[in-house]
């Protein structure tokens, strides 16, 4: 069997597609959708990302169920202390109902998709290096409509 062969077949396990973890969960290679739930009963939960180099080629969809400012749903690579994933730039945190990302691995590192070119979606923890600025949230740009008349030439 060839190499693509052999990913594409997941080895001949049953994929677990789905989870919607209500609290702290490690993501195995097999969970490519999460739909994590954080409220008051629940409190603030981590969601820890496969190892990058296991995850190569693949995508993982996390959206949030429920979540606010007070309880969060924090993502972060396997190697929080280590560094699994080349240039981690910081945990994810989504903090609203429906926030969410898509995230996909090279091997190497982990690309967030957003909704703006090189942006890192969710709410930065820590500070970019080499500025003493507080963690900013990123949110898409939305374009409110004109209340202007229509103009004819």
């Amino acid at each position: 069997m060839a190499l693509e062969d052999k990913g594409a077949q997941q080895d001949k396990v049953v994929v677990d597609k789905f989870h919607d973890p209500i609290a702290d969960y490690q993501m195995t290679t097999y969970d490519y959708v999460l739909r994590p739930a954080a409220d008051w009963p629940t409190g603030a939960i981590v969601i820890t990302l496969p190892r990058v180099a296991e995850a190569k080629g693949r995508f993982y969809s996390i959206i949030a169920r429920n979540a606010d400012a007070v309880n969060t749903i924090t993502i972060t690579d396997f190697g929080a202390v280590t560094g699994d994933s080349e240039c981690w730039v910081a945990d994810i945190v989504l903090n609203g109902r429906c926030d969410r990302c898509l995230l996909y691995s090279d091997g190497l590192a982990w690309h967030p998709l957003s909704t703006g070119p090189g942006r890192w979606p969710g709410k930065l923890t820590t500070p970019a290096p080499g500025t003493s600025q507080p963690p900013t949230t990123l949110a898409p740009t939305t374009v409110a409509p004109s209340t202007a008349a229509p103009t004819t030439a």
